[in-house]
């Protein structure tokens, strides 16, 4: 009765859950002299820090199992009467570890203990997942540009940044998150922090429904960085599960990526910290160097504190808090920009010419691809330095009563702002996230434990961007200049392109994105016999505010005739509302892990995803289509409360692993792994686009249509009468994406601390989103275009991964990795016009990264020697990687009927070089013109998909530190660190259009050209220093 009522109510607390728990396990056999299982073995467990003691006992079959630990440090001790009772010190418990202790009890009185070493590497023996765990000292000390730790993830096997080509944009999948993980899409990456989930991400602010609106991206501060998970110094470690992961991960096919925010201990601990930085100590950005410019000023001020320990009086009682500041005036280095020429301001009609005096003026000296009597584009240099703020601040209490039940409460709160600049165009950009997370893991029986966790969790992004006299420019109130009577908050794009130049674009307004989550979480453990079981259900509630400006107006001018007749190719204009998409998504699972016996393990699971589309709130939801989406005369607007597609209710997801302990020697342990699963991603990434098109919006294209526009013209309806404008349509059985994984790994330690990886690593996606812009307007006279999106792309992967892992021991810590991969695909975003099949954005064929961690023994043998030699520590980190793809544009192309603009392919010329060097290209090597030519009208062109290749990467991070300890229990510490020591050149977007002056070359380095990252923080950079401060208790 006392069972059923324990399971019962675990079920019921579960029916609010999503299981991604960031605890270990401990589980293992006792055995006598002679190599029989002893039955009822107490095996206690204590936490060093807490001095919290959990408690098993081995069951008939001699094995036990004790789920739900918190991580942490740990003694285990064993015993049984007629045994002498064995001690274990030093057992590191890492986020999501699952150790293996094995135990021989020598006969003698139970008073009688026995130390015994400490334990040996940590070899993942019970499944078949492919992660690595990065720790508390790789935390603390390893160089971290930004104090962020997108460095940290990066030193996994399998992982690649997004690709310079598509630098962190937003608005398609592909375009926004940080990293691909073994060939995945850059938005198909889970995120938790204390086991909640952190893709509250709500994206860049410019009020588009990209991927964040479908909870895809993780939360980061206006900088891109990851204070809006976690601080640094908040954070305890963390652990990248990157391939077949067990059945209690989901909801993406990419990385999981768990952390694990610290707590307080029995006794109080600290710090307070101060990074500095200044321009004075740091290298030329090459581009500077190029166009002989000074950088531009940069300061910087990253100062806090933490501070944990015991709630007083009460016992078994902790707080953690932490702040941390950055102060930042950033610089932004040269790169090639193009503005109007003086020729065609003077030539420009008088209502163009304000227009194009509002850019700003041509750098002398720079290179004008125009004439007198061919006015055109011309170079445009200047560096300049923005301020940013970010204040983060966390607050964590944790409760425990014995072994029985445990609680924690955190809130989180981390506000940021900066300024950004594009040509005259200043951005205000105000960010900020807080989160509340509540756990409690209770101990039901010695057999049953559960661990539950509600979180919420707020996101915000906003943007307005203004005119100012930056570089000479002449602001004025662009709205009116194009549309007469609109209101300066009206968000405009003004779009240049003149063959043989390239493009100009000015783009300033007012919008805003959001995201609202409730997540709960839940594991719900039980060992029966030799198997270890979980089960879980998930449930995921997400609203996602978009506030796009209300007006917008896109004028594009195609070439010098459209500026001086005044006669824009087109102007695009918007009336757009407010939207709030609200998502819902649901899972359980349920996972074996079965001991078959002491060297073999077997992990069974099952995953059931289920994403039903989402609505609108207030009943606003997003329009569809009824009809046959194959014959578009049958086509008509559904009416509103018209699901976007009928929820797939079969999205079952086996994994099956195996892991096999071939040798069982201390410290020269053999494990072999394998296994293989279905891993679903979501279709919400391209959800959100219904609630920007019809009953949204109202669009009007007008095609050489003087500016400034009418206030007829730019007074648009929202209204449900046709001509419609955008709509979306979704098949209505519309699948999920999914992968299959498959992985096969030798794992082999090396010494009691240290072990070796080679593992095998497969992938094939299956039912990938694609988007299809089609035109309606022949086909069906109540409609223009219309987005059709189904799911029939795939993509495939395939690597060798290598991983050495050095545990902390002698001072030394160390962790290296090697990929050698392939990904192709049909398109790593979601293409307009076409799809080809070729390399992806993200294929890197070779990766390479080390990290390192020493501190450095005393050669002090004399007492006055010491202060000089004592407390001395190197930390290092290395990249190498092979160059990204890139595809080259041809013909800059607008198609009639929706008003799109793109570029088609280009064909290969026979006989040509792909590649020119020489010492005045950037990097010494571009892409030669000559062996490529442009398509006639809009066709293709022969040229494969992504056949050329950018610029590889090569960076050493590296600090140096000193500790002293003035008083008993305090520390010390100075670093000084650096970011790219040998200052390598390491280059970025390389201009893929063949009909620019700057065709073939790369116009910015590597850090101003990848991801959501500032580029002050990103890799890629050139050198700099960075000087700490800090004091430890």
């Amino acid at each position: 009765m006392k069972l059923g009522y324990s399971i019962f109510v675990s079920f019921l607390l579960s029916s609010l859950a999503f299981a991604q728990s960031t605890n270990a396990t401990i589980s293992g056999g006792v055995t006598d002299p002679s190599g029989n299982f002893i039955v009822n073995a107490e095996v206690e467990i204590a936490n060093d820090a807490t001095g919290i003691v959990y408690s098993a006992t081995t069951n008939s079959s001699g094995m036990y199992l004790v789920l739900i630990l918190p991580p942490g440090h740990y003694h285990v001790q064993v015993s049984r009467p007629g045994f002498k009772t064995i001690i274990k010190p030093d057992v590191v418990l890492n986020v999501q570890s699952a150790l293996a202790l094995n135990f021989t009890l020598p006969v003698g009185a139970t008073s009688e203990s026995v130390t015994v070493g400490s334990a040996s590497a940590p070899i993942n023996t019970t499944d078949a997942s492919v992660s690595t765990v990065i720790d508390q000292q790789f935390v603390q000390n390893m160089p971290l540009n930004g104090r962020s730790f997108q460095d940290l993830i990066s030193m996994t096997p399998g992982i690649s940044t997004a690709s310079p080509q598509v630098g962190g944009g937003e608005g398609a999948i592909g375009a926004s998150g940080d990293f691909s993980v073994n060939g995945q899409r850059t938005e198909s990456n889970s995120y938790s922090v204390d086991g909640v989930s952190a893709n509250v991400g709500a994206g860049n602010g410019y009020g588009v429904a990209g991927p964040a609106v479908g909870g895809s991206v993780a939360a980061s501060s206006v900088l891109g960085t990851t204070q809006g998970l976690v601080s640094v110094d908040a954070l305890e470690e963390f652990r990248v599960l990157s391939s077949t992961y067990s059945a209690e991960f989901g909801r993406s096919p990419g990385g999981q990526f768990s952390f694990l925010t610290k707590s307080g201990a029995d006794q109080f601990h600290g710090s307070g910290f101060d990074y500095l930085r200044n321009n004075f100590f740091d290298a030329n950005d090459w581009f500077n160097d190029h166009y002989g410019n000074k950088p531009s000023a940069l300061r910087q001020n990253d100062f806090g504190l933490t501070i944990g320990g015991p709630v007083l009086p009460h016992r078994n009682s902790f707080f953690f808090f932490s702040y941390e500041g950055l102060r930042l005036a950033q610089p932004q280095a040269d790169s090639v920009q193009l503005v109007p020429d003086q020729n065609l301001r003077d030539q420009a009609p008088p209502a163009i010419q304000a227009v194009l005096n509002a850019f700003p003026r041509p750098t002398p000296g720079g290179i004008d691809y125009g004439s007198a009597s061919n006015p055109s584009l011309a170079q445009f240099l200047k560096p300049y330095t923005v301020p940013s703020q970010i204040d983060s601040t966390s607050l964590r209490l944790d409760k425990a009563f014995a072994d029985k039940l445990a609680l924690f409460f955190r809130a989180a709160y981390s506000p940021s702002s900066a300024e950004t600049r594009s040509l005259s165009v200043l951005s205000q950009l105000r960010f900020g996230t807080e989160t509340y997370t509540l756990g409690a893991t209770s101990q039901l029986s010695k057999k049953i434990s559960n661990d539950f966790r509600l979180g919420f969790a707020r996101s915000d992004a906003r943007v307005v961007g203004t005119l100012d006299d930056f570089g000479g420019a002449t602001p004025i109130n662009l709205a009116s200049a194009v549309g007469q009577g609109a209101p300066a908050s009206a968000q405009l794009a003004i779009f240049l392109e003149f063959a043989g130049a390239g493009y100009s674009e000015l783009l300033n307004g007012a919008t805003g994105n959001g995201l609202r989550q409730w997540n709960a979480v839940n594991t719900f453990a039980w060992t029966a016999g030799k198997h270890a079981f979980k089960f879980g259900i998930d449930y995921r509630h997400v609203g996602s505010p978009i506030q796009p400006a209300t007006l917008q107006m896109y004028p594009l001018f195609f070439g010098l005739p459209d500026v001086l007749n005044n006669a824009p190719t087109i102007t695009s204009v918007l009336t757009v509302s407010p939207a709030m998409p609200v998502l819902n998504e649901f899972a359980a699972f349920a996972q074996d892990e079965w001991r078959l016996r002491p060297s073999l393990t077997l992990s069974l699971g099952l995953r059931w995803e289920v994403n039903p589309p989402p609505t609108g709130s207030s009943g606003r939801d997003a329009y569809t289509l009824s009809g046959d989406l194959s014959e578009p005369s049958t086509l008509a607007i559904a009416p509103r409360g018209t699901r976007l597609w009928q929820t797939p209710w079969l999205n079952f997801a086996p994994r099956l692993g195996v892991a096999w302990q071939a040798r069982s020697v201390p410290g020269w342990e053999t494990v072999f792994r394998s296994g293989g699963g279905v891993f679903f991603d979501s279709d919400n990434q391209v959800a959100g686009t219904g609630f920007s098109g019809v009953g949204f919006g109202a669009t009007a294209n007008y095609f050489g249509a003087p500016l400034p526009l009418s206030p007829q013209q730019i007074d648009l309806l929202i209204r449900l009468t046709p001509p419609y404008g955008t709509v979306s349509a979704f098949p209505a059985h519309l699948q999920l994406p999914y992968a299959l994984e498959w992985n096969a790994s030798l794992e082999q330690a090396v010494g009691k601390a240290q072990s070796l990886t080679i593992s095998y690593v497969g992938s094939s996606g299956r039912r990938q989103l694609e988007e299809k812009e089609v035109s309606l307007a022949s086909l069906n006279p109540n409609f223009t275009y219309g987005l059709f999106f189904d799911g029939r792309l795939s993509s495939s992967y395939s690597a060798m991964q290598m991983k050495f892992q050095r545990t902390l021991a002698h001072g030394l810590e160390a962790l290296a990795s090697y990929t050698w991969s392939h990904a192709i695909d049909f398109g790593s975003t979601y293409a307009a016009l076409y799809v080809l099949r070729g390399n992806a954005d993200f294929d890197v064929r070779n990766s390479f990264s080390t990290a390192l961690s020493w501190d450095l023994p005393s050669g002090a043998t004399k007492r006055w020697t010491r202060p000089l030699f004592d407390g001395w520590g190197l930390d290092a980190r290395f990249i190498a990687r092979s160059a990204f793809p890139l595809s080259i544009k041809g013909n800059f192309s607008i198609d009639p009927a929706t008003g799109t603009a793109y570029y088609t392919g280009v064909n290969l010329v026979p006989n040509e070089r792909l590649y020119l060097e020489g010492p005045n290209l950037p990097g010494g090597r571009g892409l030669n013109p000559a062996a490529f030519a442009t398509p006639s009208g809009s066709n293709i062109g022969n040229a494969p998909r992504n056949f050329a290749r950018g610029f590889g990467e090569t960076q050493l991070n590296m600090a140096v530190r000193r500790e002293f300890r003035p008083i008993d229990r305090v520390r010390i510490q100075f670093r000084a660190e650096s970011f790219n020591l040998v200052n390598h050149p390491n280059f970025g977007y390389v201009d893929p259009v063949l009909t620019d002056a700057t065709f073939g070359q790369s116009t910015k380095m590597l850090n101003q050209s990848l991801g959501s990252l500032a580029s002050q923080y990103q890799q890629g950079g050139p050198r700099s220093f960075q000087f700490a401060l800090k004091a430890l208790f």
